[in-house]
């Protein structure tokens, strides 16, 4: 009797420890490039904490667990402070139908600095050495 219980705690621990492992398995990596012409604080992608990403610099590569696509164009959560002033991400796009979520893959991409359809200043991503609007 000792010798099942026993048996099925540890079959339970196993099936835990593997779901555990599944759930958080961070199988998508990319790494950033500050294309703004500014040092960005406090800066998020996501729901990761960057921190400090000075002009002209690259973050190590990074890992998450899904990274959100809008027509091939990375567009994942992005905010951070420029100059003392908060900055959130450029909604470029409306129609959503083209989103996706990928958990693979290695990439790069650069984060760029626009305006929005207020006059405020806004960050967003694209794939390295890319642009998605002409006047980039």
């Amino acid at each position: 009797m000792l010798k099942t219980k026993t048996f099925i705690i540890h079959c339970f621990l196993a099936i835990a420890t593997i779901a555990a492992f599944a759930l958080t398995k961070k199988s998508f990596h990319a790494t950033f490039h500050n294309r703004t012409g500014y040092d960005i604080d406090s800066l998020y992608i996501g729901a990761t904490y960057i921190g400090l990403l000075a002009a002209g610099d690259s973050t190590e590569n990074i890992s998450f667990r899904k990274f959100e696509f809008d027509g091939g164009q990375p567009y994942e959560e992005i905010n951070g402070k420029v100059k003392k002033t908060h900055l959130s991400q450029l909604y470029w796009s409306w129609c959503g139908t083209m989103r996706e979520s990928k958990t693979n893959g290695n990439y790069t991409f650069d984060i760029k600095a626009g305006v929005d359809s207020e006059r405020k200043m806004s960050l967003y991503l694209v794939k390295h050495g890319s642009r998605i609007f002409e006047w980039q």
